[in-house]
């Protein structure tokens, strides 16, 4: 059920030179919030910025002794809103919209009791934590490994959460200042060149960059590895109201079937079910 909220900002810190972690305090009725999901934050009730801004969740966290819960989410100053965010302090307001949008399924790889792969690009490795402490409670530690991207060695993030939650992390960097020296699929194709790591064949989840999304679309086809993916995108109302961020989806036979709505069918998809075009 959505909810329309005020939440107080718990903490509002910097953990890289453009990226801060914010935890907000909120009702209990968020504890149902699935990774993958997001929440839709007003940052200023005056008129600018005008749109709320959709923000993935990175994990959600109980308040001892409390009906209320914390939603952490780690997010990118990247532009006048997300600018005025960094500036607010703890026990500042901010109206929030949600849980919005599908996310991830765990049941998918745990019928089949597969490994797990997370791979995640830029700040698309922040929702993914939280899919990693759902998934630790049912897969044995060592099965579950998170693949980290980024341009550099300074926008690391999150790799002691996915340690705490049982991965095992491996990390590639554009310039090669720490880790694998390359894009995070390569590290990824590096890994899946190994003939054993193919012996179960494992399931993957993903989230970051649409080109990063399309490789590995490319990759999991031509291996037969099943996944699901989720999509990043700006989006206007975030309940598939406006129809201003959609993406083409297609049948088993790759033929083109229509357009979806990312924050209402998504951001969350089948891997196989979107068309990335040439």
């Amino acid at each position: 059920m959505i909810q329309q909220v005020i939440a107080k900002i718990v903490k509002n810190k910097k953990i890289s030179p453009s990226v801060n972690y914010l935890e907000l305090e909120i009702p209990e009725i968020f504890k149902t919030l699935l990774p993958g999901q997001f929440l839709h934050i007003r940052i200023l009730a005056a008129v600018d910025p005008l749109l709320r801004r959709p923000f993935s969740v990175n994990n959600v966290i109980k308040k001892q002794g409390s009906g209320c819960y914390r939603v952490a989410i780690v997010y990118k100053i990247v532009g006048k809103g997300t600018q005025i965010l960094s500036e607010k302090c703890r026990g500042d307001e901010l109206d929030v919209l949600g849980p919005l949008g599908n996310g991830f399924d765990i049941n998918s790889c745990l019928v089949k009791k597969r490994s797990v792969l997370l791979i995640g690009g830029g700040m698309g490795i922040a929702p993914l934590v939280y899919l990693a402490e759902k998934l630790k409670k049912q897969i044995k530690q060592g099965k579950i490994k998170a693949f980290i991207g980024t341009n550099t060695k300074k926008e690391i993030i999150c790799v002691n959460e996915f340690k705490k939650a049982g991965c095992k992390v491996m990390i590639s960097t554009d310039d090669g200042s720490a880790g694998f020296k390359g894009y995070v699929t390569e590290l990824f194709e590096k890994y899946l060149s190994d003939p054993q790591s193919l012996n179960h064949i494992p399931y993957l989840y993903a989230c970051g960059p649409f080109p990063m999304l399309k490789k590995l679309s490319e990759l999991a086809r031509k291996l037969k590895i099943e996944g699901q993916v989720s999509v990043d995108e700006m989006m206007g109302c975030g309940i598939g109201a406006c129809l201003g961020c959609v993406i083409k989806t297609k049948n088993s036979q790759n033929s083109v079937i229509g357009y979806k709505r990312i924050c209402k069918d998504g951001p969350v998809f089948d891997i196989n079910e979107l068309d990335w075009g040439e």
